[in-house]
């Protein structure tokens, strides 16, 4: 396991003024933006499929990639897929958005992590699915880009437990289709960590995000969770436990910051970078000289 703690600023962290629920692109300009997460001390960024066609009116993917490199950035999340698992005409457009995004993570040098969110119906069985996962993941250029199936509340996903994207990924059979997994997400599906430990194992990638909020789900969810997160620290999530059951299966890769909040839109860049890079830094790190320690007992 490594030592040093490495974050990834996902796109609606970093992404200052960009709307989940309006527009979803981020004005700012790329160079700049990086840059401020070098300067803050992230070692990733996340990037959306809107955020990249407004990004390549300015620049091509190879700038990308130099100013990626230039600035330490060597962690890439691109989201998202929606209809990964259609058919027909609608199959035509996955494969090219696929391709679009296998580019983002090929040039700029990274792990590709796709969420595989969509509004539409799965199959009945969720092991089905295992094959239109397993035709995304083909379409990357390494086994380096891992396509992640992210989980999430019934009130977002036809899958919305650990079984049933475990089902996905197995029925798949692809070595880089796995899992993306949010702490707020496990909190909402009443997934415990000692689920992660039992159910996941080793040898299934994974992305991970942390945010905070309160233990209570709120009454108007989907608000909670597009407007209403928290950085790290700022409320009641067991985070400690969550990245440490990870950690426990070996878990190496970097933790992912995602908070969607209706009031950092309006922060500045540099705001929004140091104050998520610090607090997210604070508890990761508080949780893994906890682990370390339980591990030396």
């Amino acid at each position: 396991m490594q030592q040093a703690i490495e974050i990834l600023g996902s796109y609606w962290t970093l992404g200052v003024g960009a709307d989940p629920l309006g527009d979803q692109r981020c004005l700012h300009d790329f160079r700049k933006r990086v840059e401020i997460a070098a300067r803050a001390g992230f070692k990733g960024m996340g990037f959306w499929h809107a955020d990249i066609q407004e990004i390549l009116r300015t620049y091509s993917f190879q700038d990308m990639k130099r100013i990626l490199n230039d600035h330490g950035i060597v962690h890439i999340e691109v989201e998202w897929l929606l209809d990964w698992f259609c058919t027909g005409a609608r199959r035509g457009c996955v494969e090219q958005d696929s391709g679009a995004a296998a580019g983002s993570g090929r040039e700029p040098g990274g792990k590709a992590h796709q969420d595989r969110r969509s509004r539409q119906r799965l199959r009945r069985h969720p092991e089905d699915d295992g094959g239109n996962l397993r035709f995304c993941a083909d379409r990357q250029p390494n086994e380096a880009s891992a396509v992640l199936i992210e989980m999430l509340p019934r009130q977002f996903s036809r899958v919305p437990s650990l079984d049933d994207v475990l089902a996905i990924c197995r029925g798949a059979g692809a070595s880089n289709g796995g899992i993306m997994l949010d702490n707020l997400h496990v909190q909402r599906t009443g997934t415990t960590p000692e689920d992660i430990v039992r159910k996941v194992g080793r040898k299934i990638p994974l992305g991970v995000e942390i945010n905070d909020g309160s233990l209570a789900t709120p009454v108007k969810f989907e608000d909670s969770v597009v407007n209403k997160r928290l950085l790290p620290g700022d409320g009641e999530f067991d985070i400690a436990a969550f990245l440490q059951a990870l950690w426990s299966i070996d878990y190496d890769g970097p933790i992912g910051v995602e908070v969607l909040n209706e009031y950092m839109r309006k922060w500045s860049l540099e705001t929004a970078a140091t104050e998520a890079f610090s607090k997210t830094q604070r508890v990761a790190t508080a949780a893994r000289e906890q682990f370390l320690a339980s591990r030396t007992k």
